[in-house]
């Protein structure tokens, strides 16, 4: 079996684990964590060069907490087989693609768990890809408590937010 766990944050990285580690999988089934950061063309910045650091800079963040989870998900389910991988474009595009050509048998996915006038301005990529993927999709809801109960250091927080002066 083949899971697809698309990770917005940390937070939903977090929830999203805790699923896996807590679910009934086949056996040999095979995790892909993956995050979707946006080109450079549409990073924030006044420069190119300004848009390449933060590009960058998402890059490496998003590897980063991909490998903290997939590590935490070896080490507590040693018989899931999880890789990861940190896709460029449009969340909601590159999920679909990418679960086009890996063929997952699920897509698990988390919800902001926006509603009304700011779902219908922000959208909703759990919602679009819940109706266009062509498996198996679940959604994971974080209890408000657990918004406030996560576990972070300050490794968590990205380099280029704590330069600041």
């Amino acid at each position: 079996m083949k899971v697809l766990l698309p990770i917005s944050d940390e937070l939903f990285g977090e929830a999203l684990s805790r699923f896996t580690q807590k679910h009934n999988w086949p056996e040999d089934t095979e995790i892909k964590l993956i995050s979707v950061v946006a080109p450079m063309q549409r990073q924030p910045g006044r420069t190119d060069e300004e848009r390449e650091t933060l590009f960058q800079n998402e890059r490496l963040h998003f590897g980063r907490v991909l490998s903290r989870i997939q590590t935490r998900l070896m080490k507590r389910r040693p018989d899931l087989i999880v890789t990861y991988e940190v896709l460029v474009g449009a969340p909601a595009a590159e999920i679909l693609s990418f679960a086009e050509k890996w063929c997952p048998s699920m897509i698990v996915m988390g919800s902001h768990g926006r509603t009304g006038i700011e779902r219908l301005i922000l959208g909703s990529v759990s919602f679009y890809i819940a109706s266009h993927a062509q498996c198996s999709f679940t959604i994971v809801r974080i209890p408000e408590t657990d918004v406030l109960d996560i576990d972070l250091d300050e490794s968590d927080i990205p380099e280029e937010m704590t330069t600041y002066a």
